[in-house]
């Protein structure tokens, strides 16, 4: 991927002419003046003009430079780029040396576009492939409102690079942090054949508001969230992934018998005193988190309708016990989608005279959580 700036002069792959850039607008988009006009042009259908005099354009022709040519890595560039730069620095498609050293593997990476501000704002979204496989990719996100994954984007990463899928604004958030991704690595010669991976992205968008949660990697040069799609070198994770299909076969099939002979010592474990242990900070306050993937083991046959009444049920259940342990707070954590469940929980905290409650921390929980604050006066 070929780095553009403001004052480059640029010819067209898929016509004739050319022009010069006036803005970079993302890592995938520029503006080129044209005859007195900007236009928006993608950077892969276009070319640095690296001649300017018309001998030189004898040897020159629109198709010797294309984006599939590997980019030169400037280390030493790329780790202190400056400030000031007036135009939005454009990633390059090749990981450095200090990010190939970093766990083989393949990671979700955001970062963001302020430096400066590292919370809210626009988010650059990459897919980085630090392994020596060819990654090829299908990416769905999941869409609530319709209650099914809408596929997003498909495409390869080649060996140790990363691909930018998206710019997103903090908005977009809720939807990029839900979906599945679908992996195959690849490679011309090798001793196995890796199996097919699929994760589902979870991340909770509260995570992006945190402080802290932006951390210098290796993988990039500028501070980024990253997400630990699938390794390919450690001892738990890739030991598995690198095993044929007869061997996978067989050791599941080895899993299944000896968690049926554990089941008798399962049954005998302790049980916790109470639901809502696992919800305490401390002896004063509590933490609920009322997504659904955080109630249920499976979402599968559940209607809209079942969901919230689920949601619903256990949100009344966590107020009581609050109340009952007299705790001086409780925070609910409902996300913001339609806000049909915040609508809900709000009409049921007022039905209590002595509960008071707010938005939370923004700081800490996003927009989608509600802070409850038991007994009169006590705000």
């Amino acid at each position: 991927m070929r780095t553009f700036k403001a004052g480059d002069k640029v010819k067209f792959l898929d016509q004739e002419g050319g022009g010069v850039i006036t803005k970079v607008i993302s890592p995938s988009l520029v503006n080129v003046e044209v005859d007195g006009f900007e236009i928006p042009t993608l950077t892969k259908e276009i070319v640095l003009d690296f001649v300017e005099d018309k001998a030189g354009k004898m040897f020159t022709s629109a198709g010797q430079f294309t984006d599939d040519e590997p980019a030169v890595y400037d280390e030493e560039k790329d780790l202190n780029f400056s400030d000031d730069e007036d135009d939005i620095r454009q990633e390059r498609l090749y990981l450095s040396r200090k990010g190939q050293e970093k766990e083989k593997g393949v990671y979700l990476a955001f970062v963001p576009c302020d430096q400066k501000w590292l919370i809210g704002g626009e988010y650059f979204v990459y897919l980085v492939n630090n392994s020596d496989y060819t990654l090829l990719y299908s990416l769905f996100l999941k869409d609530e409102q319709q209650d099914c994954f809408i596929g997003e984007d498909y495409g390869s990463v080649d060996e140790k690079s990363r691909f930018l899928l998206a710019t997103i604004e903090d908005k977009q958030l809720e939807k990029w942090t839900g979906g599945v991704i679908q992996l195959l690595l690849h490679k011309d010669k090798s001793r196995n054949v890796l199996m097919p991976a699929s994760y589902q992205i979870k991340i909770k968008t509260s995570k992006f508001f945190k402080e802290g949660c932006f951390e210098e990697t290796g993988l990039f040069a500028e501070k980024a969230l990253i997400v630990p799609i699938v390794s390919v070198n450690t001892q738990d994770i890739a030991a598995d992934y690198e095993k044929t299909l007869p061997q996978r076969q067989a050791e599941a099939k080895k899993l299944q018998e000896m968690k049926a002979e554990s089941v008798a010592v399962e049954v005998k474990q302790p049980k916790p005193q109470s639901f809502f242990d696992k919800h305490l900070v401390n002896h004063r306050e509590a933490e609920v988190d009322l997504h659904i993937e955080e109630l249920v083991d499976t979402e599968k046959g559940l209607e809209n309708a079942d969901k919230l009444n689920i949601q619903l049920d256990y949100f009344r259940r966590c107020l009581d016990k609050a109340v009952e342990l007299n705790l001086d707070k409780i925070v609910f954590i409902h996300g913001v989608g339609q806000g049909i469940l915040k609508h809900n929980i709000e009409e049921e905290l007022d039905k209590y005279s002595f509960i008071h409650y707010f938005p939370a921390s923004m700081q800490k929980y996003g927009v989608g959580a509600t802070e409850v604050i038991i007994g009169k006066n006590k705000r």
